[in-house]
C-alpha cells in the first residue's frame, strides 16, 4: 500500500513572514496576526519580528506614508485614517502620515473633481432613464436625483458631510460642468 500524502517539514516563522512580505507590505500588527493564525509561538513570533525590524523589512512609519499618499487622489482623509487604523497602525503614525499627505484644500479639490465627474455620469443616466419614462408626475427632479446619488458616492468615499454640501453648492448648473 502506497501513502498518498507525505508530511512536509513545517516552515519556520521567519520563512512564512518573508513569504507574506514578498507579496505585500504589511504592518507589524498584520504580520504578527498572520503568524499567530498559523500557530507559531509568541516567543518565536517576537524574535522574527525583531529580526525583520532590524533588517528594515518591517517599517510601519514608511508604510503609513506610502499608504496615505497612494490613496490621496481616491479617498478622503477620514477613509484613509480608518483603513490605517484597521491595519493596526499606531495613532501617532497615522496622524503624521496624514499631515504629510493631506491638506484640507487638496481634499476639497479632490472631492469637487469627483463630484463633477459623477454629476455628469449620473446626469446622463437620468436622461437615459427618463427618455423612456413618459410619466412626468412620478419623475424626481433631475438636480435632486443626481445630487443625491453624487452625495451618496462621496459619503462612501469618506468625505465629511459639510464638505459634500459645500461641493454640491459649487455645482450650480449643468452648463458649468459640461465646460470641464
Amino acid at each position: 500500500m502506497v501513502r498518498l500524502t507525505r508530511a512536509k517539514p513545517r516552515k519556520s516563522a521567519k520563512e512564512v513572514a518573508l513569504d507574506c512580505l514578498s507579496r505585500r507590505a504589511l504592518t507589524h500588527y498584520e504580520l504578527e496576526t498572520r503568524l499567530k493564525e498559523k500557530g507559531y509561538e509568541s516567543s518565536e513570533i517576537s524574535a522574527v519580528l525583531e529580526r525583520l525590524l532590524e533588517w528594515g523589512y518591517l517599517n510601519d512609519q514608511e508604510l503609513a506614508l506610502m499608504y496615505s499618499s497612494s490613496r490621496l487622489n481616491r479617498y478622503s482623509r477620514r477613509r484613509v485614517k480608518q483603513d490605517m487604523q484597521n491595519r493596526g497602525l499606531e495613532p501617532q503614525l497615522i496622524e503624521q502620515a496624514l499631515e504629510a499627505s493631506y491638506s484640507r484644500n487638496d481634499e476639497f479639490q479632490q472631492c469637487l473633481t469627483l463630484a463633477k465627474r459623477w454629476w455628469v455620469q449620473e446626469n446622463n443616466r437620468w436622461e437615459h432613464k427618463n427618455a423612456v419614462d413618459h410619466n412626468p408626475k412620478k419623475r424626481i427632479p433631475r438636480e435632486l436625483s443626481v445630487g443625491q446619488k453624487v452625495a451618496r458616492k462621496l459619503v462612501q468615499r469618506g468625505y465629511p458631510s459639510d464638505m459634500i454640501r459645500n461641493v454640491l453648492s459649487h455645482i450650480d448648473n449643468i452648463g458649468e460642468i459640461e465646460e470641464i
